[in-house]
């Protein structure tokens, strides 16, 4: 980073939170469970959305899903992200049915759509955070994957 880049803000990592970011650091894309009715959830709570139950864990999703909503960002929210525009924020629907809030990447933002299959890959925010994003079904790995790269 320059001395004339701003630092992008970073996420926020709570003890509900810890084993998500524990998963993307291996390149998993993890949802809670809950071991009284099976609901699966995101984002991370201390009981089950469903049945409100605190005996919960954590399990590996598919990492695939499709996207259920987005928008293009054209003027960046915050200086950090000004270089980066446009980009695709979206909502993508898991294959195990939560919901992820998410950035699309590798994809002219004009292809994307709702209904389109998108898959989980990887990427280093800092030393602490790697954050899950979403490409194409059927992309070839490499640019977004596990690269190190900022998103």
């Amino acid at each position: 980073m320059s001395q004339w880049e701003l630092p992008k803000p970073q996420p926020v990592m709570s003890e509900e939170t810890a084993p998500f970011w524990e998963g993307t650091a291996n390149d998993e894309l993890r949802v809670q469970r809950c071991k009284e009715c099976g609901n699966l959830q995101l984002p991370a709570s201390a009981a089950c959305m469903a049945c409100r139950s605190s005996d919960l864990e954590w399990i590996r999703a598919s990492g695939s899903g499709t996207v259920f909503s987005f928008t293009v960002v054209h003027h960046a929210f915050h200086p950090a992200f000004a270089s980066e525009v446009p980009y695709v924020v979206a909502d993508v629907e898991l294959d195990e049915g939560p919901v992820l809030t998410a950035s699309i990447v590798d994809v002219d933002p004009a292809q994307v759509k709702i209904g389109m299959d998108v898959e989980a890959r990887f990427r280093r925010l800092d030393e602490q955070y790697v954050l899950c994003v979403f490409v194409p079904a059927g992309a070839r790995p490499g640019r977004a994957g596990h690269d190190g790269g900022d998103q």
